[in-house]
């Protein structure tokens, strides 16, 4: 079977899953955008500098390990300058800032003020950014990051397709909430929700539209069927319901419904426990989303209240391709493949497989995965 009919076989079969109709074989998905330079040997200096280097490196080490039909969100580009503008705050690089094998790290600060949420309400998103992104941003770096991104992006999504692998995502889409989050520091955010709510709600209510059309726009510029809908900090185990249900819930319905809308498919990335709230999505439309945690949400708890409605993409814990055993690896995959009892599941890595994960945990998800997941 040549390249192009191995992706056209794999496409079908995840589009089956997030259609909760049966497969003959669970599809496999990679997700570890640090642990590839570690796995091939590059530095994460030049993993960082390099616009080509994610793509090339990410490649090789799918193909070195074999056995995967797809990607979560295909890496290409320079993510160090673009972090900045999705979390509002300073980023320090490998080797410029760390030494060179590293991970890059956000640096949390109090850099947005509540001052900057009048200026968001009454000039606008595009009108706040020119102002803070100096503050936190090497603005050069971000233009030259952004615009390669804008003439390569096709280019560079297109090897994955080359060697038959589904790239499922490949740009991320957020709400209001963690942008503010970020650039206000976590403390102090959390805050102003109680000191200030009708101001952040107004703040939130201006940006949106923006998030959604520029989340859209780069999803059709990479020509992906789906996109990566993140949410790491509006978790239910980190937010009183109160005001979840105002600051966080909305957002994401609004959101995934102008995703759907525009034919996209949301890969739900959603970090830290969501057990709480696992009914609510409910709310979204049946047969159309993916849910994608990191390995603290309940399975149990998703399988019984949610997956006669929404695919399931996970969920080995991280913790576990790092610190566990080959063997905790095959245990977890046969109990998970077995909950779900072969339906509406995609396996992969919770969040996405550490920089300090084990090759030969990685080796043995995929050869659980296959022995597990072969459906008679």
């Amino acid at each position: 079977m040549n390249n192009e009919a191995l992706f056209q076989e794999r496409l079908t079969r995840i589009k089956k899953v997030i259609n909760l109709e049966p497969v003959d074989q669970i599809p496999v998905i990679y997700m570890g955008a640090a642990f590839a330079p570690r796995y091939m040997g590059m530095s994460m200096a030049e993993y960082c500098a390099d616009p080509e280097a994610p793509m090339n490196v990410t490649l090789a080490t799918m193909n070195k390990l074999g056995g995967f039909d797809g990607i979560n969100a295909a890496m290409a580009g320079r993510l160090t300058p673009i972090l900045p503008a999705l979390w509002l705050s300073r980023v320090a690089v490998p080797g410029r800032d760390l030494p060179p094998d590293s991970l890059y790290q956000v640096q949390e600060a109090e850099v947005m003020t509540p001052a900057d949420y009048d200026v968001i309400i009454n000039k606008g998103w595009q009108a706040f950014l020119d102002s803070y992104l100096p503050k936190v941003a090497d603005l050069v770096e971000l233009e030259e990051a952004q615009n390669w991104l804008k003439k390569n992006m096709p280019r560079a999504i297109a090897p994955y397709r080359e060697h038959g692998y589904v790239a499922i995502t490949a740009n991320p889409v957020t709400t209001p909430f963690e942008y503010f989050c970020g650039g206000r520091s976590m403390a102090k955010f959390f805050a102003d929700l109680y000191r200030m709510p009708d101001k952040v709600q107004a703040a939130m209510d201006v940006v949106l539209p923006d998030l959604i059309a520029q989340g859209i726009s780069g999803a059709r510029m990479a020509g992906m069927m789906g996109i990566w809908v993140g949410g790491w900090r509006t978790a239910s185990a980190l937010i009183a319901p109160k005001l979840w249900n105002r600051f966080v819930w909305p957002y994401f319905v609004k959101i995934v419904n102008a995703l759907l809308e525009a034919g996209l498919t949301p890969v739900l990335h959603l970090d830290q426990d969501w057990t709480r709230d696992l009914a609510r999505l409910r709310e979204l439309p049946e047969k159309k989303c993916i849910m994608n945690p990191d390995g603290m949400t309940n399975m149990k708890k998703f399988r019984e209240l949610v997956s006669d409605r929404m695919a399931m993409m996970g969920d080995v814990p991280s913790s576990m391709f790092a610190a566990g055993t080959p063997e905790d690896i095959y245990n977890y995959v046969r109990d998970l493949v077995s909950l779900f009892d072969c339906r509406g599941l995609i396996l992969c890595p919770g969040c996405d497989a550490p920089i300090n994960t084990k090759p030969e945990n990685m080796e043995a998800f995929i050869a659980a995965s296959h022995e597990y997941g072969k459906v008679a």
